[in-house]
């Protein structure tokens, strides 16, 4: 009996996509949330210098010359009720005392308290007129409250700008004059001191020069004395020949040992601000032990935060147009930090004229500018910077607290089809395997990021994670550990149908905004109810915002899944694309078919993009490749061979005629590790003339 058998391949594509200039653009997962402008008292013609935060009960405190309260818990912030009057001056330092439930800011010579009323707007509580005299100055105020049975204020102040006195606080006496409790002030070597940061793990602080002079600039320790015990000044050490300079924004990494701050204030003498690291030394004396110099018109930070156990450290500038959150690697050892990345604020949003007429750049549009203040918010992982609208500018003012995310625990992977090269070519397969710990990506076989620490291959075994076959059958042994913005360019290939299959590991975008990608006609993230969530440009059938959670994905926190995704670059009459997803092999029915507009011209795969901080594994882009390899008689009928998307199931199609649009599905067959399954028609004998096609489901 002769009999025809004839089959047909269905094409599999891929594309997932952010696009990977709009991506890097955000400068190594970092990126602006957006900003609240104040309903500010009138008599408020500075900026916030001062701010305090509490992050346990979801608020920040902004200090001018009054104090506002901002709900920081709310995807951007929120003012809560009105400013708190601090006698008509201008605060520059605040610190939170969040079990007390207040807080604390000085105004010229004055500390007041400031009550946090729980959801409601703060008041004025005890305050201390002058306690230090009415010539002392306040420029730190930093807070210990590690003794449950006593906080203490550390209050240091200026004395006409040639010395500086330590003050210690014992806040249960706040505010009588008994609730200070000792005193340290500098050697005539040493400068007046400002900015500072505290160590509680070595019961100590450091301070450095509040105003650039003509003495070289200088780092000052103090220890803080037990219980009752007052402050010692343990010894200064300078931190540069160079004289005219002062010290900005201060952070510690105490498990590592070491300090960090930045030079501020005259940096438009050198061109260029400075980053200094020194040594701890536990209780002893510190020790410079290198520095760096930032860019050619980088400088003007007052402010700093640092996330030490990602190795990261950021200054925010004052002086530049707009303002920029620089970002520093912190080398192991005595290694001088390593900046990797800038982040700009909006440049476009200040069309008033400044109080002196022209900017640096003779610019009267000159954007967001004076970051005066910043904290760091540990629970909600983000950054909020003070700034103002400008020195004594005329009303109306637009005094601003700016959100921003700075290089978050979250996973965004996404494709895009940006200008092509010949980095790689499809197909491509990558199971990080062939590399040693700790070996990085960035620049081979097409890997791209700002800095090499970006893409390091890490040993981390995620077999009991994940069930199933992965992409690339290996030991499954390394990941790819992204950190900041990852990209790997293909050239385009002639068949417009590209499968991409990864592993990933869930960091959940925790972030209650979602990113509004730019050329970007599909990504993907997953989202706190632990869903997958697809970009797809506002386009129908997609509702909301543009991106959809896909409602039956369901994902642990940093548990691995294996993604995969299918699409097809041929556009339809409307320029739109067709993919497809599969979570662990099971495809997405709600819905099955998805469709999203690309804002580009383009007909294929271009970039494949990984952003966040998460890991990778087993990356494979390739070409569709579903076919009937082999078709044999048998005694029970007919066995076909073939091949297709490792570990994904498959179905195989019959129909009597061509051409015929009436196929009847005969079998599903999940493919072994290597792509290949076979089926066995066991009802060849009814039919004269046969045809078969293989698919996905």
């Amino acid at each position: 009996m002769n009999k025809r058998y004839s089959f047909a391949i269905v094409g599999v594509a891929l594309m997932l996509a952010q696009s990977a200039s709009c991506l890097l653009m955000a400068q190594n997962n970092m990126r602006r949330e957006g900003a609240l402008t104040l309903n500010e008292s009138s008599s408020d013609t500075k900026g916030f210098y001062a701010a305090a935060i509490d992050s346990s009960n979801g608020f920040a405190y902004f200090g001018s010359k009054d104090v506002y309260k901002v709900n920081i818990a709310t995807p951007l912030p929120i003012q809560v009720g009105y400013g708190t009057n601090l006698g008509g001056n201008q605060a520059y330092c605040g610190a939170m005392d969040s079990s007390a439930g207040c807080a604390y800011f000085d105004a010229g010579a004055n500390l007041y308290q400031i009550l946090a009323n729980g959801t409601n707007g703060p008041t004025i509580g005890g305050t201390m007129i002058e306690p230090f005299g009415s010539s002392a100055y306040l420029t730190q105020l930093l807070i210990d409250t590690s003794d449950p049975a006593n906080h203490y204020l550390y209050v240091m102040t200026q004395n006409g700008e040639t010395s500086s006195t330590l003050y210690k606080i014992a806040l249960n006496n706040f505010p009588n004059a008994s609730a200070i409790i000792g005193s340290a002030s500098t050697t005539a070597q040493e400068p007046p001191l400002g900015h500072g940061v505290i160590d509680l793990t070595n019961h100590c602080a450091y301070y450095g020069p509040f105003i650039a002079s003509a003495r070289p600039s200088y780092l000052v320790k103090f220890t803080l004395g037990n219980g009752a015990s007052g402050p010692t000044n343990i010894a200064g050490i300078i931190l540069d020949t160079e004289t005219n300079r002062c010290v900005g924004g201060m952070g510690l990494d105490i498990a590592n040992g070491y300090g960090y701050c930045d030079s501020d204030d005259t940096d438009i003498n050198f061109g260029h601000g400075r980053v200094y690291k020194w040594a701890l030394n536990g209780t002893a004396a510190p020790t410079l032990v290198s520095y760096v110099d930032m860019q050619t018109n980088q400088g003007f930070c007052h402010v700093a935060v640092i996330k030490p156990e990602n190795g990261l450290l950021y200054f925010a500038s004052d002086l530049s147009y707009p303002s920029y959150v620089y970002r520093f690697r912190l080398p192991p050892g005595t290694n001088a930090p390593v900046e990797t990345g800038a982040l700009p604020l909006l440049g476009t949003t200040n069309t008033i004229v400044p109080a002196w007429g022209f900017n640096p750049t003779n610019a009267s549009n000159w954007g967001e500018v004076f970051a005066r203040s910043m904290v760091y918010d540990p629970v909600h992982d983000f950054a909020y910077i003070g700034r103002d609208c400008a020195d004594a500018q005329l009303q109306p003012y637009y005094d601003q607290i700016v959100k921003v995310a700075l290089d978050r625990d979250e996973g965004m992977v996404a494709f895009t089809t940006d200008v092509p090269n010949t980095n790689n070519t499809v197909p491509y397969r990558e199971s990080f395997e062939s590399y040693t710990n700790g070996f990085s990506l960035v620049g081979t076989n097409g890997w791209f990021g700002e800095d090499s620490q970006m893409a390091i291959v890490m040993t981390n075994s995620y077999t009991n994670s994940y069930t199933g076959f992965f992409p690339i059958p290996s030991p499954q042994g390394q990941v790819l550990q992204v950190d900041g913005a990852v990209t790997n360019r293909f050239s385009p290939s002639t068949n417009p149908n590209v499968w991409v299959d990864f592993i990933m590991e869930a960091k959940y975008w925790t972030d209650p905004i979602l990113p509004t990608p730019t050329n970007t006609p599909f990504a993907l993230c997953i989202t706190t109810n632990g869903q997958l969530a697809v970009w797809n440009c506002t386009n129908p059938p997609a509702p909301g915002s543009g991106w959809t959670s896909l409602a039956d994905t369901s994902i642990a926190s940093n548990q691995f899944v294996r993604v995969t995704i299918e699409a097809d670059y041929n556009r339809d009459i409307n320029g739109e694309f067709y993919y497809r997803l599969w979570l662990n092999g099971t495809p997405s029915l709600n819905p099955q078919t998805w469709y999203a507009a690309a804002n580009t011209n383009e007909n294929y795969f271009g970039d494949f993009v990984a952003q966040g901080r998460f890991a990778l594994g087993d990356l494979v882009v390739t070409e569709p490749v579903i076919s009937i390899d082999n078709i044999a008689e048998n005694a029970t009928g007919v066995t076909l061979s073939c091949e297709g998307m490792p570990g994904l199931p498959h179905r195989v199609w019959a129909t009597t005629n061509l051409p015929q649009f009436f196929w009847l599905p005969i079998s599903t067959n999940i493919a072994d590790a290597n792509g290949a399954w076979q089926f066995t028609d066991t009802n060849t004998a009814t039919y004269s003339t046969r045809f078969y096609r293989a698919s996905l489901p």
